[in-house]
C-alpha cells in the first residue's frame, strides 16, 4: 500500500480536557476525514473544525483517496494542522478510514465527511456525553440540510425491499411508502435523545474501546454499508448507538448513488448490500 504523508506540527496537549486513557502518548479526540475530489467542500469543513474549543486535545487526520482535483494539496497549503495521507489509488472509504485509525491516538474517534460543517459546541457536547455514558459505543449528532431542515440521518436496519424502493428508477413514487417511512424514522420529530439502529457515517463519534485493534470498518466494503455494518457489529457486542440532537451539524449530503440508473456509485451500493447480507447481516441483531 503506497501513500505519502505530509509532516505537520502536532497539537499541544491539554490533559485536563480529555484524559489520556487508551494510549500513553494519546490524545483525547482523533478527527478522521476521507476525501475524494472534495475540493469545493473540504476547506469550509476544516474551517468549521478550527472553531472547536482549544480546550479539546485533538488531532486531525485526513486521508485523500487519489483525488484528481488537488484536494490533498489544497489542505496541505491552507490547513497545516491536519496530518495528510495521500494514497496513490482510490482504496475505498473503509480502507482509508482504517489507515487513519491505525495512526490515530485518540480515546474517541470522530468520523467526519468533508461535506459536513460543524456548528459551534457540537463536538464539545458529544465528547462530554460519551465520557459520561460508558455504555455508548457510537454517538450520532443531529444533521440538518443547508436550508436548516431536518435530515433523516438515523435509520432502522434496512430490509432489502426498502433498498429497492429507495433506489428504483421511480423512487420518488415510493417516498411515502410505510417501509420507507419506518426505515427513515419519519414519524419521530428527532428532538429527543434515543437509542437507534444505525446512523449515517457522515458523522460518528466512536469510542476506541468499542473497536478492535486494527480497524474501524470492514474493508470488504468499498463504498456504502460500512456504517451500517459497524453499528450492527457494535450492537451485537452490547454497545449502544445513540442519536444526540443536542449536537447539530450541517450536511450537504452528496448522494452520488441517487443520480442516474447505471452510475458506479449505485452499483457499489448494491454490491455492498449483497456483501452485508452474505456475511450474516440481519434485519436486526439477535436479542435486540
Amino acid at each position: 500500500m503506497k501513500f505519502q504523508e505530509s509532516q505537520t506540527k502536532p497539537f499541544k496537549s491539554l490533559e485536563e480536557a480529555l484524559p489520556k486513557r487508551d494510549k500513553p502518548n494519546g490524545v483525547g479526540l482523533s478527527i478522521i476525514l476521507v476525501t475524494y475530489n472534495h475540493r469545493d467542500f473540504i476547506l469550509p469543513c476544516l474551517q468549521s473544525l478550527d472553531r472547536i474549543s482549544k480546550n479539546l486535545d485533538r488531532e486531525i487526520i485526513l486521508v485523500d483517496n487519489h483525488s484528481s482535483d488537488g484536494t490533498g494539496q489544497l489542505v496541505r497549503q491552507h490547513f497545516r494542522q491536519a496530518r495528510v495521507i495521500e494514497n496513490q489509488e482510490n482504496l475505498g472509504f473503509a480502507r482509508a478510514v482504517n489507515q487513519a485509525f491505525r495512526v490515530s491516538r485518540g480515546e474517541f474517534l470522530l468520523l467526519l465527511n468533508p461535506d459536513v460543517q460543524v456548528l459551534p459546541g457540537a463536538i464539545e457536547r458529544m465528547t462530554a456525553y460519551l465520557r459520561d455514558d460508558g455504555k455508548t459505543g457510537i454517538l450520532l449528532p443531529k444533521l440538518i440540510n443547508p436550508d436548516g431542515s431536518l435530515q433523516y440521518s438515523c435509520r432502522t436496519f434496512c430490509h432489502p425491499l426498502t433498498f429497492f424502493l429507495r433506489r428504483a428508477p421511480l423512487s420518488w413514487a415510493f417516498s411515502d411508502h410505510p417501509a420507507v417511512r419506518h426505515h427513515l424514522m419519519m414519524n419521530w420529530d428527532h428532538q429527543d435523545i434515543r437509542q437507534v439502529d444505525w446512523g449515517l457515517g457522515a458523522c460518528m463519534l466512536i469510542r476506541r474501546k468499542a473497536l478492535g485493534e486494527t480497524q474501524i470498518m470492514d474493508e470488504r466494503f468499498f463504498l456504502y454499508f460500512e456504517d451500517i455494518d459497524l453499528c450492527f457489529s457494535l450492537k451485537k457486542r452490547g454497545w449502544k448507538i445513540i442519536y444526540y440532537p443536542k449536537a447539530v451539524m450541517v450536511h450537504h449530503y452528496l448522494r452520488e448513488s441517487a443520480d442516474g440508473l447505471f452510475n458506479r456509485a449505485k452499483w457499489e451500493h448494491l454490491k455492498s448490500l449483497i456483501k452485508f447480507y452474505s456475511k450474516g447481516g440481519r434485519l436486526k441483531p439477535e436479542n435486540f
